[in-house]
């Protein structure tokens, strides 16, 4: 019996049916591969290899491929000092912009009747307690008193108290703030009319801020009422912001209950450079 696979028709009819899988085959798995091709074309996949790029960033890709890691890193280091030195100018001169304002708004305040604002630049501080007093660059032959307010000035253009004059000099004079225990005055809780004073009482209050006591026990003190000047003593005009109620306590103080408050200061005593004296000016009075 003759082999079929051997004779020469055979040997022809099976190639070609290997070549027509072979081509199936190969156009099968091109249509996954151009589909695959297309889908990462479609998500910019290719796009850093097929994008045109300017003379200019392939001058700039091949000097850093020939940069070594070290010349790398300290050119980093470089750019990183150049950008610290550009963050700290710009800090710079936003201080310098918000101090600018703020003396300006010091130097425009509106006189009243009965007194006017010498406007004083801090000349020294005691660097461990800054915070309860320093020395200010105006004195007797500017018409400083003791016992006037000093004040500061909030970007709505209200004063905030700061403290009183405790010394003069004919060129400078010594600021107590209103954060030293041994300054103590009159001072009204605008939310129910209420007057205190500041820095008596004998509670311990949170660091940062002042007490506020001899109130009348009532129950409508409220955390966060605005706190003011009375007026009362001579050298403090009435109405100048002292700061905000934030706690309030219960205690006995000469043999009555009243109440012991803490008050939140509304100055900034770490950022205050500019300051403004108030002076009364003496009315003449008929007899």
């Amino acid at each position: 019996m003759k082999n079929f696979s051997s004779t020469p028709h055979s040997r022809v009819a099976i190639t070609i049916v290997l070549a027509v899988l072979g081509i199936a085959v190969t156009v099968a798995a091109g249509f996954r591969v151009v589909r695959y091709a297309m889908t990462r074309f479609g998500d910019n996949f290719f796009y850093p290899y097929t994008r045109i790029t300017a003379p200019a960033d392939r001058l700039s890709d091949t000097t850093l491929l020939l940069e070594n890691k070290g010349a790398l890193a300290a050119k980093v280091e470089k750019l990183s000092k150049v950008n610290a030195e550009l963050t700290l100018r710009s800090q710079a001169m936003q201080d310098l912009l918000l101090e600018n304002r703020k003396l300006r708004s010091h130097l425009n305040l509106r006189q009243r009747i009965n007194q006017r604002y010498v406007t004083g630049e801090i000349i020294l501080r005691d660097p461990l307690n800054f915070s309860n007093g320093f020395t200010i660059d105006r004195g007797s032959r500017d018409g400083v008193v003791s016992g006037a307010a000093v004040v500061d000035i909030d970007p709505d253009g209200n004063l905030l108290l700061i403290g009183v004059i405790s010394q003069v000099n004919y060129r400078t004079s010594k600021v107590t703030a209103i954060i030293d225990p041994a300054l103590r005055f009159s001072a009204r809780v605008t939310s129910n009319d209420q007057i205190g004073f500041i820095n008596s009482g004998d509670r311990t209050v949170t660091d940062g801020n002042i007490g506020i006591a001899m109130l009348p026990p009532r129950k409508d003190y409220i955390n966060g009422a605005l706190v003011i000047t009375t007026g009362f003593e001579h050298g403090i005009p009435e109405g100048i912001k002292i700061g905000e109620l934030n706690t309030r306590n219960v205690s006995r103080t000469y043999e009555q209950e009243d109440f012991q408050c803490e008050v939140s200061p509304a100055v900034k005593f770490e950022s205050l450079r500019f300051v403004a004296v108030a002076i009364i000016i003496p009315q003449n009075r008929e007899l």
